[in-house]
């Protein structure tokens, strides 16, 4: 098991040093209020697969064992996956592309859809998923990174995305973030 402890520490490290680069250049666009590159993209997407990777392994493999019955935690992992695809597809469906749904078209507030609910339900069911492969393993240390994705989630909404959205869509922009849940609520009344 020496590789598998040998390599949840590489990955780890690998997604640490990716997501400095990462958020540091997202901060850099926002300043200056352009959308996401293409190559920003890949490596977004590159810092999360090292992240998730372990997500994965540490559940499969049974790293830090939940104290948890493991047909309770199977069928209830399953339930919280489920859930966070359907809320991940509901939330990348209502932009209606992937250039709006990966932050590449800025150019239209989306506040229809589940995004009454939520002004982040991609993150929402992101997180679900990887709770409920964290539950389905049972692992301690999958659910353990899974709770640093959502810190690390929360920290880029309020510290980098929220401030931008602000500047990009002024007024329009506060009245949505008044009426829908940063994470999720049921939606104000008109």
């Amino acid at each position: 098991m020496t590789w598998l402890y040998t390599g949840l520490t590489v990955s780890i490290a690998i997604w640490i040093v990716l997501a400095i680069y990462v958020f540091g250049q997202i901060k850099k666009i926002y300043d200056k209020g352009d959308p996401y590159t293409t190559k920003l993209l890949t490596v977004w997407f590159v810092m999360w697969a090292f992240h998730h990777t372990p997500v994965i392994l540490a559940s499969v493999y049974g790293v830090w064992p939940l104290p948890i019955n493991k047909i309770v935690a199977g069928a209830g992992g399953a339930i919280i996956f489920l859930s966070g695809i359907i809320i991940l597809t509901a939330g990348m469906g209502t932009f209606g592309s992937y250039d709006r749904s990966a932050g590449k078209d800025t150019s239209k507030l989306i506040t229809g859809g589940i995004y009454r609910w939520s002004r982040n339900p991609q993150f929402i069911g992101w997180g679900l998923i990887l709770l409920g492969v964290s539950f389905a393993g049972p692992s301690g240390f999958a659910l353990a990174l899974t709770i640093l994705f959502m810190m690390v989630l929360h920290w880029y909404t309020v510290r980098l995305t929220e401030p931008y959205l602000e500047r990009l869509h002024g007024e329009a922009y506060l009245v949505y973030k008044s009426k829908a849940a940063r994470w999720i609520r049921k939606p104000k009344k008109e």
